[in-house]
């Protein structure tokens, strides 16, 4: 039996909202259950994956994505957010487990995924 995937879409900054934080808890939630786990990573949600974060008192959540990287789960992050936000297209200022893609490959993952969770912000 093929194991059940969760996808993933993130559209918020760390630190600002809980959505990080609450994306962090359910996709290791689910990596512990068996199930595969992919994040897509939009308009400011690309702010997660920075490297060098030190928001004191907390865990910088570029490490908990490197945590769940190694628990099994997949990032992309889209290649015009990443420009946009003066980050490198190639990735080099994010975390080495998350790729620059664009929306081809995100509707990719939403055609992957038995279920599908979307973190933006409440105005």
């Amino acid at each position: 039996m093929e194991k059940k995937t969760l996808g993933i879409l993130l559209l918020s900054s760390p630190y600002t909202h809980q959505n990080s934080h609450t994306l962090y808890e359910l996709a290791r939630s689910a990596l512990q259950k068996g199930y595969g786990v992919k994040v897509f990573l939009f308009v400011d949600g690309v702010n997660n994956a920075k490297m060098g974060q030190d928001p004191d008192p907390d865990v910088p959540m570029n490490e908990r994505f490197t945590e769940l990287a190694e628990m099994g789960a997949e990032f992309q992050a889209c290649g015009l957010c990443t420009s946009a936000r003066g980050f490198d297209q190639k990735g080099s200022d994010f975390i080495e487990e998350v790729e620059v893609t664009g929306l081809t490959e995100f509707a990719e993952i939403v055609g992957e995924c038995e279920r599908f969770v979307t973190f933006s912000l409440n105005r």
